[in-house]
């Protein structure tokens, strides 16, 4: 006859259960905020308008548009052109990809929503102590182990 305590496989999956539900609740969220991610692009021209090009966050080139009278540039000069279009759009997303990012970090620290989080996991926390401690007194390791309220 051994000399420990029983711990019963319905006292292990409580746990399980609220450690599960803690993890699917963070995947929901997590899924959430990726699925919101949007597509930036950024617009550059030449000096003279004659070449526009737009550059996209995923490292893509969408389009460089050219004008009639573009067309009729020598080669190194629309090159250099096309080279100026695409560098400009370059820093449009630059800057529109700090913009969206500085909107986001402001989003991310609103005080209601983590007030929300911190209480949503403080009663699953309470939940896991107080079965582990339920488990614990169960198996005879520590008398009433449960959590004792604040006077």
């Amino acid at each position: 006859m051994t000399d420990q305590p029983h711990v019963t496989a319905r006292d292990f999956t409580g746990v399980l259960d609220i450690a599960r539900e803690a993890v699917a609740t963070h995947l929901r969220a997590v899924e959430q905020e990726g699925s919101e991610a949007e597509m930036v692009s950024g617009e550059g021209a030449d000096d003279d308008g004659l070449v526009r090009a737009t550059v996209t966050s995923d490292g893509r080139v969408a389009s460089v548009d050219l004008s009639q009278k573009a067309v009729r540039l020598p080669a190194e000069d629309l090159s250099a052109a096309v080279v100026v279009a695409v560098n400009r759009g370059w820093d449009a997303l630059a800057a529109a990809v700090r913009e969206q990012a500085r909107i986001q970090v402001a989003a991310s620290w609103d005080p209601t929503r983590l007030v929300a989080l911190q209480q949503a996991a403080a009663i699953r926390t309470g939940a896991l102590i107080d079965k582990l401690a339920s488990m614990n007194t169960a198996a005879g390791r520590i008398p009433n182990a449960g959590r004792t309220p604040n006077a």
